[in-house]
């Protein structure tokens, strides 16, 4: 089987970013620049590139504020479907609502962005997720109760893929969820560690195991497997 390769890009938009993002994560803008290298045209061979955002509504079931809670709190929520089930989850900031400033992508990211979205000589496509109010979603594939499912993976099916290839915000939250469900999915996935920045960079060990716990291989951006996809 050929293999063919997608790089996925999570959640680089202005509210994850410094100085004035709502849930700004540290030292984020300083992986712009060197992702919007990955797309540079004729360097590297990525056979799909998909860009996910965070899409939320105003009151959102994530927000500490549609509760009244603190930021960064948690509380029991019960899956949408009405089985009962329950998780804990932390409470965030208002963040990434739908078509407001926090929910864009940087600038110097969206003109290349842009211009890969309208020429697509490469199957390139952005992927919306928690848009849904009732649920959480940290995952680009799923909500975290695994019932609804965003079009990330029919997007890398329809286009043959075997390997994902994620960069982004944040390394233990979204870029995390996202390289589990593609490597439970089948995808052989890989994260380049360099090219994300966590909420809390303390636990960046244990995040990394987490990952290879998974199964999923994580590299930076200097390591010999990058050749593979550099033309």
């Amino acid at each position: 089987m050929t293999e063919k390769t997608a790089l996925l890009i999570i959640d680089l938009q202005e509210d994850f970013l410094p100085p004035n993002g709502s849930l700004a994560v540290a030292n984020g803008r300083e992986i712009i620049n060197p992702i919007i290298d990955l797309l540079t045209p004729g360097k590297y061979k990525w056979d799909a590139i998909i860009a996910s955002k965070d899409w939320h509504t105003p009151d959102h079931i994530s927000f500490a504020k549609t509760h009244n809670q603190e930021p960064y709190s948690t509380k029991l929520l019960s899956s949408p479907n009405g089985s009962g089930e329950t998780k804990l989850h932390t409470l965030w900031p208002v963040h990434c609502v739908q078509k407001s400033h926090g929910s864009e992508f940087p600038h110097e990211f969206k003109i290349v962005f842009d211009k890969l979205l309208e020429q697509q000589n490469v199957p390139t496509k952005i992927v919306l997720k928690g848009y849904l109010q009732d649920r959480e979603y940290y995952s680009c594939f799923k909500d975290v109760w695994g019932i609804h499912k965003t079009e990330c993976y029919q997007f890398l099916k329809d286009n043959c893929i075997t390997n994902v290839v994620a960069v982004g915000i944040a390394y233990d939250f979204c870029v995390m969820n996202s390289c589990i469900d593609s490597a439970d999915f089948g995808f052989k996935t890989y994260v380049i560690k360099d090219l994300t920045r966590g909420v809390y960079p303390d636990k960046d060990r244990e995040t990394t195991l987490n990952y290879e716990n998974h199964g999923i291989t994580v590299i930076t951006s200097e390591s010999d497997v990058m050749k593979k996809w550099i033309l």
